[in-house]
């Protein structure tokens, strides 16, 4: 792969359901991070987890309140986050 076509990005996204992110939100989440090529990673807690990882996330116990970094490497980088931002709007609307 052309290393001028890699970008990596990371923005920040508070969590704002109820529940925090507990199993139907990652899995939700989870599904859109493997839509993407670049490799997705969620800072939280002093971890480092896996965006495709089911069980890296739910060991993270992300919590309402809880600030996350996402991190995304490769050429849809900045889709990829759109996409996990527009996820997690879509979990916190719909009361999950």
């Amino acid at each position: 792969m052309d290393k001028a076509a890699r970008k990596e990005e990371t923005r920040k996204f508070l969590i704002t359901n109820e529940s925090g992110l507990h199993a139907r939100p990652v899995s939700e989440l989870v599904r859109c991070a493997m839509r993407f090529k670049s490799e997705i990673t969620i800072s939280v807690n002093g971890k480092i987890c896996s965006a495709v990882s089911i069980m890296d996330l739910m060991t993270a116990d992300i919590r309402r309140g809880a600030e996350i970094s996402v991190t995304a490497d490769g050429v849809d980088a900045g889709k990829a986050l759109d996409a996990i931002g527009k996820c997690l709007k879509q979990l916190a609307e719909k009361g999950f």
